[in-house]
């Protein structure tokens, strides 16, 4: 866009997508394509301009945001009580009025607010005071389904206070089943299988499915709709302004424009809760129909087509005792029956995976929740190419 253009195109509000370290590559150009505006890439996420239309696109599509959050006022405190004071005075009926119910988030990094806890008390009073002083209601606090969810973001002595647009976080797209095990968050296995350069029609294996995260992430993909197609409710459906008619405009724009790719997804595991969680996912998201399940050992098993990729999440040591050469026999079994394809796993077993017997074209880190782990990418031949410590 020319600074000309620029000049004339309309002055969008303002948000902050957060997404994990390194995923702001994915998010930017995605972003672009939902029609977002005056992007600019930071860290951990992405700012950037939107109308009604594209909040509701992004919301609705985006795979790689965790959360979408509008600043509402920003100010600078040097204690809980500076923030108080800020807070109290400000306009909250702008966005919420005595009825609502609402919830704090808090991301705090700073000397000054030591105890990040108290500070979003300190915001939660303030809150709850600006409508006390008129008397009568005041709105209340709802932590699992609130009208309204405020972020609160402490940098040193600078406060920003947000609004945030979905609600519950963008990764829950609603079909994890309850119980499932040592499951990855779904941006990040979305955000995995981008980086690892897989896309629809490519066929995709994952031979320790666990609870199904990966092959649920690409059967959505290859299915066409917008990720969070299936969710019903969005923080910004309780904003003042908020139009209906556009949502459900955007709703249907993105049916009309809907592709489905013919892509060969296989998923498979060895146990059978995990079968049965990962169908319960695929289920829940109408689109069993893309994804080949069942039951098998990946030490058994064989390919189904010449080439494609293989993701695995294989248990780490951290969640069960693992039976000794457990990474070597992974290396050996894809050296010897995968040869063709790309196979990329992510472990946080760094001492196991020197064991795997196969050199790693690629290595990128990665967070599973406050596990530091590794995206390791291999290019399998026959012979002894890619073969080595």
């Amino acid at each position: 866009m020319t600074k000309e253009t620029e000049e004339q195109a309309p002055q969008w509000p303002t948000y902050f997508a957060k997404t994990f370290a390194g995923f702001e590559e994915l998010l930017v150009p995605e972003l672009e394509d939902l029609g977002a505006q005056s992007i600019e890439r930071e860290r951990r996420g992405v700012r950037f301009g939107a109308d009604m239309p594209t909040l509701f696109k992004v919301c609705m599509a985006s795979r790689f945001a965790l959360r979408v959050l509008r600043p509402v006022f920003e100010f600078d405190a040097r204690t809980p009580d500076d923030l108080y004071e800020h807070a109290l005075h400000w306009d909250w009926s702008s966005v919420m009025d005595k009825t609502n119910t609402f919830a704090i988030d808090f991301t705090v990094h700073s000397e000054v607010f030591t105890h990040s806890q108290f500070a979003m008390l300190r915001l939660k009073d303030a809150i709850v005071d600006h409508f006390r002083k008129d008397g009568g209601l005041r709105p209340s606090i709802n932590r699992e389904r609130p009208d309204v969810r405020i972020h609160l973001h402490i940098s040193a002595e600078h406060v920003t206070v947000s609004l945030d647009a979905a609600g519950d976080p963008l990764s829950r797209r609603g079909y994890r089943p309850p119980g499932a095990i040592a499951p990855l968050n779904e941006v990040l296995a979305a955000g995995l299988l981008a980086k690892a350069g897989w896309k629809p029609g490519i066929p995709l294996y994952d031979p320790m499915c666990g609870s199904g995260t990966f092959v649920t992430e690409a059967a959505m993909w290859a299915d066409g709709l917008p990720v969070n197609w299936h969710r019903r409710r969005f923080a910004f459906m309780q904003w003042r302004g908020y139009d209906e008619e556009v949502f459900y405009t955007v709703r249907d724009e993105f049916l009309a424009a809907r592709v489905r790719v013919p892509t060969e997804i296989y998923a498979s595991d060895k146990d059978f809760k995990a079968i049965s969680q990962t169908r319960n996912s695929l289920t829940n998201m109408e689109i069993d129909d893309l994804v080949e399940l069942g039951r098998a050992d990946f030490f058994k098993l064989e390919p189904r087509t010449e080439t494609g990729m293989v993701v695995m999440n294989p248990p780490y040591g951290e969640r069960m005792e693992l039976p000794d050469g457990f990474y070597a026999a992974i290396g050996d079994r894809l050296k010897h029956h995968w040869p063709g394809f790309k196979a990329w796993i992510i472990t946080s077993d760094f001492d196991g995976m020197k064991e795997i017997g196969l050199r790693p074209f690629a290595k990128k880190v990665a967070f599973n929740g406050s596990l530091e782990c590794r995206w390791l990418g291999f290019d399998l031949f026959e012979g002894k190419k890619g073969h080595g410590g």
